[in-house]
């Protein structure tokens, strides 16, 4: 394909996009008649008529217009193909778009970032709280980071950690009220009570142990999808609450959480996830930010506390998530 060819798709989408010969010119940065001249161009070397100069604003015309929409995928494959060129002749640079969970915004960015300049400093970061949204082409970032399993998009996962559940109170706490040596004395504590971003709020606990089943519900007088506010009265010695391994590492390590049921296993604990656009894997930028957190997850599991605990195994995704989150018939890569 020549080069005139690429620039007469150009053209065309421009003119498609825009609604006119005049505004795609502006938006190329080119005079009216040169687009006027490539279409022409194009339409007369495929022998096709590809604008309705008749419509207004200007379309493609009813046999164009899947031509029209494979230029434009072509095009924005071939402008990815040229930034990664440039990229390989030089250190990683440009902005990544990340999207984060508030509990990894609170457990585990604030320690990467420094060190992931320190080794890139050619790339910028932007940041964003996920809030519920858990789709990239809605939050219009490059990747997500997230514990949990993000509902289907067309998009690459890749599951960085498992994790395991741990139930925790401060140790006053379980002086006052005693330590649960079942999973069903849970009922008769006050627990905190974790809302989903889909908007579930898990009042049921799911555990086992070697071929034994228990499934609590439990309750509290506090529900909070952020778990800042469920980690104050936690932390106060007020509630119990469920957290996963990988953010517990602050309460355990300095003695201010106390684990409890530890011979049993927690149910559908959510993994560490990436989420990445699928035409943004090959950017030098982005191969390196998943190389480097890929270290960090190790980083993670190796330091996992309590330790001396079996090996966390892939957890089931739960019922929950199934009946919310799962779309039949939705196109997915996740």
């Amino acid at each position: 394909m020549t080069v005139h060819k690429l620039r007469g798709l150009e053209y065309l989408v421009a003119v498609v996009d825009s609604g006119g010969f005049n505004a795609a010119a502006r938006q190329l940065g080119v005079a009216a008649p040169s687009a006027h001249r490539m279409v022409r161009a194009l339409e007369a070397e495929l022998d096709v008529v590809l604008i309705d100069r008749s419509a207004r604003p200007l379309r493609a015309t009813a046999h164009a217009a899947a031509y029209v929409e494979r230029a434009r995928a072509l095009l924005q494959e071939m402008r990815e193909l040229d930034a990664s060129l440039r990229d390989q002749t030089r250190s990683p640079r440009g902005t990544i778009g990340l999207a984060a969970q508030s509990v990894v915004l609170q457990f585990i960015l604030p320690e990467l970032l420094t060190h992931f300049h320190a080794r890139h400093p050619d790339i910028e970061l932007d940041i964003t709280e996920a809030a519920a949204e858990r789709d990239l082409s809605v939050l219009g970032t490059d990747m997500l980071l997230q514990f949990g399993w993000p509902p289907p998009q067309d998009a690459i996962l890749r599951t960085l950690a498992e994790t395991r559940w741990l139930v925790v109170a401060a140790p006053a706490y379980w002086e006052r009220h005693g330590v649960p040596q079942h999973p069903q004395e849970l009922s008769r504590h006050r627990c905190a009570l974790f809302r989903t971003p889909f908007g579930e709020v898990i009042r049921h606990w799911a555990f086992a142990r070697g071929g034994e089943r228990a499934t609590v519900q439990v309750d509290g007088w506090l529900v909070s999808e952020n778990r800042q506010v469920l980690d104050a009265p936690l932390y106060g010695g007020q509630l119990v609450a469920r957290i996963n391994d990988l953010t517990a590492h602050p309460g355990i390590g300095n003695g201010r959480l106390q684990p409890v049921l530890l011979d049993w296993n927690g149910l559908n604990s959510p993994p560490l996830s990436l989420v990445i656009r699928p035409s943004l894997v090959r950017q030098p930028r982005i191969r390196a930010w998943v190389d480097f957190i890929v270290d960090h997850a190790h980083h993670l599991v190796s330091s996992r506390l309590p330790a001396g605990l079996p090996p966390v195994q892939p957890a089931e995704r739960p019922d929950w998530w199934k009946k919310r989150v799962l779309t039949p018939g939705r196109r997915s890569r996740v």
